[in-house]
């Protein structure tokens, strides 16, 4: 028997995914947010006439508006995003505007998946993929969030729908360089998708596509080639390896002796790259004085990125866990049992990102940011648990 299902109008979901989605704006207090992470206090480093910097920290972790560092701790693309907001002065007016827009990318990226999904699946799996990226709370909570993680669903969903076109390897590559401005690790799985294209044949658009990737990234790499004499993407590698890799817990901070870290801060001009050596050089002795450690923390990794990151409270809400049961086994079902095309993509990115957080650690936005793909397999997995239901005897 075929399934049927009642069908919806992609139109109409997206119309109520974004009032949905404006009325957690409003309602949850979000226009009064004045958190705006490493990327407001770049942003507001420039706006002060001090470059791309980052200031410096009391003993209290006070910010020190006065004392700053040349930074590239941060890759540049949110903090430019950022940058305009940041000019207005009437916090609430700042928030209602940035978040409004970060919703209008939410509603975007889904329009980019649906279009995508229609040509792999039938119209009823497109519909329900749409539905869950629509529906799902902590898809919602994210466009009320500072930070990278709606842009990184726009572009990557992008380059799905460029690459499936097979027509626009310049745009593909700009889209994948603004993403690796927006988060330098994203490297990995948007330089595994166009060698991808390259061993299936499409040579010329791979090298094309890679050579957009390199223009686009250029501007970046010399600045922080003139400023810190090397062409590197972000200054934080070492941080974040010693965060997952040190002698306290998963994602502790390098805390370098008082003394070390006051003869550091006399030359700000290094500040950041020496503190990032050190804190790898940190992780790399602990590795190799406790290898079994290293080992045995790899399984907890992996389970606090894929199932439950349980020392960040924000994770223990029913709203983050009730959806997660749910989905995260029909995802699985629909990416080896009932393949599809498109399928080995997204294995991509689910697989470059475990491997990322193995090697570092695991964070709950990094799964946000991955979570937003991971419901295109659910909802193929929940037409196939639908399929199967309608095939068994009822009395």
């Amino acid at each position: 028997m075929k399934l049927k299902l009642i069908s919806v109008s992609p139109k109409s979901v997206l119309l109520l995914a974004g009032l949905l989605r404006l009325a957690f704006i409003l309602l949850s207090g979000k226009l009064y947010e004045t958190e705006y992470w490493e990327y407001g206090e770049i942003a507001q480093q420039l706006l002060a006439g001090h470059g791309y910097s980052f200031p410096f920290t009391d003993e209290n972790l006070n910010f020190l508006p006065d004392r700053y560092y040349p930074s590239a701790l941060m890759p540049p693309v949110y903090v430019f995003f950022l940058l305009p907001f940041m000019l207005i002065s009437n916090m609430v007016i700042r928030n209602l505007l940035l978040f409004l827009v970060q919703i209008a990318f939410s509603l975007l990226a889904m329009q980019l998946i649906f279009r995508w999904s229609e040509k792999r699946f039938e119209k009823p799996v497109a519909s329900l993929i749409l539905l869950l990226q629509a529906f799902y709370p902590e898809l919602i909570y994210s466009v009320g969030t500072i930070g990278p993680t709606i842009i990184f669903h726009l572009l990557f969903a992008g380059i799905l729908v460029s690459l499936s076109e097979k027509k626009h390897p310049i745009f593909t590559g700009v889209l994948a360089g603004v993403l690796v401005l927006m988060r330098s690790e994203a490297l990995l799985p948007a330089g595994l998708l166009l060698a991808g294209t390259w061993f299936d044949g499409q040579k010329k658009a791979a090298f094309i596509a890679s050579m957009s990737i390199f223009i686009s990234l250029a501007p970046w790499l010399v600045r922080n080639h003139l400023q810190f004499g090397k062409p590197m993407l972000s200054a934080s590698a070492g941080v974040n390896f010693y965060r997952g890799n040190n002698a306290g817990e998963i994602g502790d901070w390098p805390v370098q002796p008082e003394p070390l870290e006051r003869r550091l801060r006399l030359v700000p001009e290094n500040y950041e790259q020496q503190t990032d050596s050190l804190a790898m050089d940190s992780a790399l002795n602990w590795i190799s004085e406790n290898p079994a450690d290293y080992f045995r923390r790899l399984p907890e990794k992996f389970l606090r990125f894929w199932w439950l990151d349980w020392p960040d409270p924000r994770t223990h809400h029913w709203l983050y866990v009730i959806p997660w049961i749910f989905c995260l086994p029909l995802g699985i079902a629909g990416l080896w049992i009932r393949g599809f095309e498109g399928r080995a993509q997204l294995m991509m990115l689910f697989l470059t990102y475990t491997f990322i957080i193995l090697v570092f650690f695991p964070q709950a936005r990094y799964l946000t940011m991955v979570k937003f793909f991971w419901l295109i397999p659910a909802g193929n997995g929940l037409f196939l648990f639908f399929s199967t239901w309608r095939k068994q005897p009822h009395n």
